[in-house]
């Protein structure tokens, strides 16, 4: 029992470790807010906050306590003047940074106020937090108290080098740069520079790989200044440089690519119905600059791309894409952000799409070639141009696939008396502006003469609009007892189909 109780402990006691606001023995932060060990009662959502926390009745004294452990060396009254009327800023303090020390409050029932000492912060997102600076015996410091839950810090600035307290003549600059250590492609970057002894020009020169890019002067020992969005990853080096000395850091610029994001309505439809493709609901990642540019759509049906839409901001939006054909169609998208970054995410949509009725009116005009009797020349051949109509219905087998069934009539423009009525029955290959396909005809179903018979049909058209509610349609004709003799029995034509539900 002594032992479960041992484990217990310990695992408790580890699972502190890994709470700000509370005591670590390795001094490791990963999260704020810990309830219990939190500085301030409520997260601190103004800068007026601050300047109550720094100074009230309740926490003055707190303040004090935990500033003695820490061992600051400042005075209290600069502190309590500057939290009082310094101004205060927000601020980001990267994870990997290391704070000089932590306020916060011991896990027992009285809370009381200490210092936790060298605390690194591992968090995965940066701490938001307000700050302001101030000078206290010659010396400037940076209070940080972070929004979420109050525990400050106080970080040495280093000598104050203004007013009564100027560097004596001789003494060398010391040139500091600070900069967010990532940021995204097309994000602007902000740089702080701190100079201590400032030359008496007051000049700072700001470069980035070597090529100037900036300059200004230096006011209370600091510059501060943005930089443009770095348009291509990789990592760069700040220079500043005052008064002949430099300092540099660098910053890891990666891309941020934006997410696309695509609906299309109504998700069923019908053939020739406008629908609308909407992609306003894309952004540019976290951090990035602008915002989307411009958009890409892709309308693929059966396999192959039908169409290509683009939309260029502000619209990312369009109320008149037409599909034309039954059957399922996708529509996937990329977008480009104002840094000309594109989309990697899948981003698709899709309509069904339901056509009316498949059938078809056709008009064609052509020759035919038959013989009556058994023999070429012989009395009862004939060879004479036709005009044809057509009417069918073509319901879809799948995605590539129609079946054709249609009835017709034919007539002699030569010998009326040869004018007839045919049948076809044919299976059709889709492809995306047409179709080939072949199948038999049941061709002179009236004529009591040798032309009637079961011939093999072939078939093929494309589409002349879109829609695909006309074709150019070319047929041929060889009856199957005559294969042998096809130079005197054949038929073909060619015309014009129309669609009118597609």
């Amino acid at each position: 029992m002594r032992l479960k109780l041992v484990a217990i402990l310990t695992s408790a006691t580890v699972l502190g470790l890994f709470a700000i606001c509370a005591e670590a023995q390795d001094h490791t932060a990963v999260r704020l807010g810990t309830a219990a060990t939190r500085f301030a009662p409520k997260p601190l959502t103004k800068s007026g906050d601050v300047r109550v926390l720094l100074r009230g009745d309740k926490t003055k004294a707190d303040v004090s306590a935990i500033l003695s452990g820490a061992g600051w060396k400042g005075s209290l009254e600069d502190l309590d003047r500057a939290a009082a009327t310094a101004e205060i800023t927000e601020v980001r303090i990267a994870p990997g940074t290391r704070l000089p020390f932590m306020a916060s409050r011991s896990r027992g029932r009285d809370k009381k106020p200490y210092a936790m000492m060298n605390v690194l912060w591992a968090g995965r997102q940066p701490i938001e937090a307000w700050a302001f600076e101030f000078s206290s015996s010659c010396t400037r410091y940076r209070v940080v108290v972070p929004r979420l839950c109050g525990n400050f810090w106080v970080e040495d600035r280093g000598r104050d080098e203004t007013g009564p307290c100027a560097s004596r003549q001789g003494l060398a600059p010391a040139v500091s740069v600070g900069l967010p250590g990532e940021a995204c492609v097309a994000q602007t970057v902000a740089v702080t520079v701190d100079v201590r002894n400032p030359p008496a020009d007051g000049k700072v020169v700001l470069a980035v790989n070597g090529r100037q890019l900036a300059s200004g002067a230096l006011a209370g020992g600091t510059f501060r200044t943005t930089l443009p969005g770095f348009s291509q990853p990789g990592t760069y080096e700040v220079t500043a440089t005052a008064g002949g000395v430099s300092g540099a850091t660098s910053v890891s610029v990666k891309p941020c690519l934006p997410r696309c994001a695509i609906t299309a309505l109504p998700h069923e439809a019908k053939a020739g119905e406008r629908i609308r493709v909407d992609l306003t609901g894309s952004s540019v990642a976290p951090g990035a600059q602008g915002g989307i540019k411009s958009a890409r759509v892709e309308v693929v049906h059966g396999g192959a791309v039908v169409e290509t839409v683009t939309l260029g901001a502000p619209v990312l939006s369009r109320s008149d894409v037409v599909l034309n054909k039954r059957g399922t169609y996708t529509l996937r998208a990329v977008v480009t952000d104002e840094a000309g970054q594109l989309s990697t995410n899948s981003c698709q949509a899709s309509v069904d799409v339901k056509g009316g009725l498949p059938f078809f009116l056709g008009a064609y005009f052509g020759k035919e070639r038959m013989l009556h009797d058994s023999g070429p020349g012989s009395p009862g051949a004939r060879c004479a141009p036709l005009v044809g109509v057509e009417i069918g219905v073509q319901p879809k087998l799948g995605a590539s696939a129609e079946l054709e069934i249609a009835l017709g009539g034919k007539f002699d423009t030569r010998d009326s008396k040869n004018s007839s009525v045919f049948g076809n029955v044919a299976l059709n290959y889709l492809f995306a502006r047409g179709f080939v396909g072949g199948g038999v005809s049941a061709w002179d179903l009236t004529l009591d003469t040798g032309s009637r018979s079961v011939a093999f049909l072939i078939q093929g058209g494309v589409d002349l609009n879109p829609r695909g509610s006309f074709q150019l349609v070319a047929q041929a004709r060889a009856p199957l007892n005559e294969l042998d003799h096809l130079n005197d029995n054949y038929q073909f034509w060619g015309g014009l189909r129309f669609r009118p539900f597609r």
